[in-house]
């Protein structure tokens, strides 16, 4: 009984072993790259494989472009300000070599016996037609009294008049109340030049104008008693026709008065003994 029930088991063996050995045989002469099902669900998948690779890789490359956008951003607005930073501190740094070049041409101003100086800053103007008036950081407390000349290494600037103990008002030569004693440079005749409200100065008076001719500098006579003698004043533009005493005579300062930023006060005001060629008028003796 057991052998004879045995015999279906290997009787389906067998045909199981002959089939698979038929299959093998088959796929040996048939060689194919794959099953029909396995393209079919290959064919099918791939676009939506193809989908969901370009969505994450949309999603991804999106959020690091974001990032990196904003990262750049801020190193962007890093910079700007570094670099807002640096051309301000080159400026302020430019600023410092030009005001110390000046310093410098004024420390360097050549002793001509106009005694003690101090140099101070311009920190306003009076630009008006009735007034030509620049106010400076220097005043009583400093040696600044009424009447200080103040000058620059170019020419003569104006006269201190008003002084406080931090500060002072100079009355530019410009001014039409203002007046300087000069003389002509090569023939050392002397005059009074006025200011005319404008950029140029007038001749109020000399003692002979038939010489005078375009290029003649105006240097300080030092008989007004403000102004050291032998302070350049101005040059001489044009000459045109007599009117009453003297010629009309335009004539440019030597001073820059557009760009004055510091200028220099003279503290000790020369006496008439103290300036060159000057006589006082003494008393005839019987």
């Amino acid at each position: 009984m057991v052998a004879a029930s045995k015999k279906p088991i290997w009787i389906t063996l067998g045909v199981v072993l002959a089939l698979q050995t038929l299959l093998i045989s088959y796929q040996a002469n048939n060689r194919t790259d794959t099953t029909f099902m396995r393209v079919w669900l290959l064919g099918s998948l791939a676009p939506a494989e193809k989908l969901v690779d370009l969505t994450l890789y949309g999603i991804v490359h999106v959020w690091e472009s974001y990032f990196a956008l904003v990262g750049a951003h801020d190193e962007n607005q890093k910079l700007k300000s570094e670099m807002r930073q640096l051309q301000m501190q080159l400026s302020r740094q430019h600023e410092e070599i030009l005001e110390a070049r000046r310093l410098r041409a004024m420390l360097s101003v050549p002793d001509s016996g106009i005694g003690k100086t101090v140099v101070a800053r311009v920190i306003a103007s009076d630009p008006s037609r009735s007034s030509q008036t620049i106010t400076i950081d220097k005043g009583r407390s400093h040696g600044v009294q009424t009447d200080s000349a103040v000058i620059t290494p170019a020419g003569v600037v104006g006269r201190v008049i008003y002084a406080s103990n931090f500060f002072s008002i100079v009355q530019l030569i410009l001014d039409s109340q203002s007046a300087v004693g000069v003389m002509v440079s090569s023939t050392r005749q002397q005059g009074i030049v006025t200011g005319t409200a404008s950029r140029e100065l007038q001749l109020d008076y000399i003692e002979d104008d038939n010489e005078l001719k375009e290029g003649d500098e105006f240097i300080t006579s030092g008989m007004d008693r403000v102004y050291p003698k032998g302070l350049p004043v101005g040059v001489i533009t044009s000459v045109g026709e007599r009117r009453g005493l003297v010629k009309v005579v335009s004539i440019r300062p030597k001073a820059d008065f557009g760009r004055l930023e510091e200028v220099i006060c003279i503290l000790e005001r020369p006496e008439a003994a103290d300036i060159p060629g000057f006589i006082e008028d003494q008393p005839q003796q019987e």
